[in-house]
Parts: structure tokens; C-alpha cells; sequence
């Protein structure tokens, strides 16, 4: 396989139908584009040039109303650490459209430029296939954002041993006509279709059999943790594939769902005192009223909403890498022990962080 450090993007038409939504976002979408953006984040791994191939349509089924989880797969590898692969492609959905946005005239069909993060042979190698097929990481990134503004995260999570899928969500990410919420309700469709071509990426490719669809997590930052709770607790949108979330910096009130409860589906929220965006008491408040157990609720002490995603060194930064592994691998990876271990994490480390169930 050809390694290239500027790879042009192989373009998948594929069709899916729809997925019925409503409308679920209000109050402030928080993320850190209203911080002062920064410049995204570059992968530190070369990208691995898609090799051109033929990949068979495949349909998104409508998301039906599970209320329980599926029973949890045996136990897989925990301590292996990975060096990471990135590899990017263009998914084109004709069936579903794009709503015209500031400058932009709309679309009849929806594009979701995708960055994976995978765990290789080498760095920006080729996949380490002998100890796959691997968990997956669905990331929605925040607002005015793409999901390489975190890679450094996404990294880490790889070379735990996951398949990250980065899909950059339209309008949400700025791209195409500028970041704004008008289409926010078409994003859990986006999911469900970003899924469905990582599980059926066809051979040539390096994602190709590398997922394995029994062990698949959500999770999002600010706009992002909306979308990736949603897709996991609510009843107009749940994405029945989803083992456990993970939410980070934000109010889960503002996703404006009443959430599915004592469905045994595991989330870790993770909130920091100093939120710009979204007052911390509040935040709390609501996940002791409305998140059942089994429930993780995190909270990064003087922590602001970005650093602690996105700054390798930072101390909140290396908690939160340590903490979202080790609850990846009690929910995916078939070790409970591992989510003991995340909360002697979080008593190691009193001067940053608390921990509540």
C-alpha cells in the first residue's frame, strides 16, 4: 500500500435510506469554536492513500426502539499497545439531502469526509490485521470543528487497540456555508450511514474487516456529546449497534430527550468546573436526575471546555486519555475490572478531578 502524506480522498457513493428523526437540540451548543479556534490539529501519523475499489451499496435501517443492551462479548486484549494508521475517504449518501446554509445552495445528497484512526504495524502503516478485527469509536466532533481538532485523543484511543471513525459532519462542522444547527436532526442518520461503510468498506481497503460491529461506543465533545447521547439514549434515535457512550463538556439537557432508562447501557459524562459554556451545577444536577446506572459522571476540577480534549501534557488531558480507555475497555473489550481501575484514576488524582456513580 502506497503511504502518502497528502492522500486524495476516494469518493463512495453508496445509497441509505433516511433515518426518521426529530429535532433535538436547543439552549447553547457550547463547543470550543466560540473559544477562539485554533488551527486543527494534524495527525501525527502519515495517511495511508486509499487504494481505489468498488464497495457495494448498503442500506441504513431506520433505528428501531431498543430499550436493552445486547449481552456483553467475551474478553478481549487489553494491555497490547498499537502503533496508528489514519487513512481518509469521501462517503456520498444520494439520499438524503443538505440544507441550504448561509452561502450554500443545499444539496440532494449528503458528503461525510471521514478520517479513521487505526491501530498498524507501524506509524501511518499499514493495519496490524493479526490482532484485529478491533472495537470502534464513532467521534462526533463539536461545533465549527472536525474531528482532527482532537486527534490527539483519537490517537490514543487507537493505539489502545480501536478502529476511531471521524467522520466530519456537514454544517455542524462549518463545511459546507459556515457552522450553524439547521441540520442538526439529519446527524444520527449521518452516524448510522458512517457505520454502515466502515462495516462494509470493501477489500483493497485498510479498514476493510478491521471493525467489529458487536463492540461499537459513541462519543462526542460539546455538540458532539449531544449527538453521541442521543444516539444512545434516546427513543427517536437510537442506534441499536451501540454498546456505550461517552459524553464530554457539556449540559445533557440541552439535547432536550427524555432518556431511555435502566436500559443497562453504559455512559461516562465528563464535565470541568470552569465550562465557559455550560454552568457545571447545572450539568451535574441533571445527570443525578436523569442518567440510571450503570453510569460514570466525571467531573475535571478547574478544567475549562477544551484543553482537556485536545492539549497532550495537559494534566486534565492525560486523565481523560487514561479514564475513556480504561471505560472502552470495561464496555467494549469485556473487562469489568477496568472500570474499577478508572475510578482509582480519579482517586489518584484528587487535585483534579472527583468521581460519582
Amino acid at each position: 500500500m502506497v503511504i502518502a502524506a497528502a492522500a486524495a480522498a476516494i469518493v463512495v457513493i453508496l445509497l441509505a435510506a433516511g433515518v426518521a428523526t426529530t429535532s433535538v437540540f436547543s439552549g447553547s451548543d457550547g463547543d470550543g469554536g466560540r473559544n477562539g479556534r485554533g488551527a486543527a490539529a494534524s495527525p501525527a501519523s502519515t495517511t495511508l492513500a486509499p487504494t481505489t475499489s468498488s464497495v457495494a451499496p448498503t442500506t441504513a435501517t431506520d433505528v428501531p426502539s431498543a430499550t436493552t443492551t445486547p449481552t456483553a462479548p467475551a474478553p478481549i486484549d487489553v494491555d497490547r499497545r498499537y502503533a496508528v494508521g489514519t487513512y481518509r475517504v469521501t462517503y456520498v449518501d444520494p439520499s438524503r439531502t443538505t440544507s441550504a446554509n448561509g452561502s450554500f445552495q443545499g444539496s440532494s445528497n449528503r458528503t461525510l469526509d471521514t478520517t479513521y484512526w487505526f491501530p498498524a504495524l507501524a506509524d501511518g502503516g499499514d493495519p496490524d490485521r493479526a490482532h484485529g478485527p478491533y472495537p470502534v469509536v464513532l467521534f462526533v466532533h463539536g461545533y465549527d470543528q472536525t474531528a482532527d481538532f482532537y486527534a490527539p485523543l483519537l490517537e490514543r484511543w487507537a493505539s489502545a487497540g480501536y478502529v476511531v471513525i471521524g467522520p466530519t459532519f456537514p454544517i455542524l462542522s462549518g463545511i459546507p456555508g459556515g457552522a450553524s444547527h439547521v441540520d442538526y436532526n439529519k446527524l444520527f442518520g449521518d452516524a448510522t450511514f458512517v457505520i454502515n461503510q466502515t462495516l462494509s468498506a470493501g477489500a483493497g481497503t485498510p479498514i476493510a474487516g478491521l471493525a467489529d460491529g458487536s463492540r461499537i461506543a459513541a462519543a462526542g465533545h460539546s455538540d458532539g456529546e449531544m449527538v453521541s447521547f442521543t444516539l444512545g439514549f434516546a427513543q427517536c434515535c437510537r442506534e441499536p449497534r451501540i454498546r456505550s457512550v461517552i459524553t464530554m463538556a457539556g449540559d445533557l439537557s440541552n439535547a432536550s430527550v427524555d432518556p431511555l432508562r435502566n436500559t443497562g447501557m453504559p455512559i461516562l459524562h465528563i464535565m470541568e468546573t470552569n465550562d465557559e459554556y455550560d454552568p457545571y451545577q447545572h450539568s451535574i444536577d441533571w445527570d443525578r436526575d436523569n442518567l440510571t446506572a450503570p453510569r460514570w459522571m466525571l467531573t475535571l476540577l478547574n478544567a475549562s471546555h477544551v484543553p482537556p480534549y485536545t492539549q497532550p501534557g495537559n494534566a486534565y488531558f492525560e486523565l481523560v486519555s487514561v479514564a475513556t480507555i480504561d471505560f472502552l475497555d470495561g464496555t467494549l473489550k469485556g473487562h469489568p475490572d477496568r472500570l474499577d481501575r478508572l475510578a482509582s484514576d480519579v482517586t489518584d488524582h484528587p487535585d483534579l478531578a472527583n468521581l460519582e456513580r
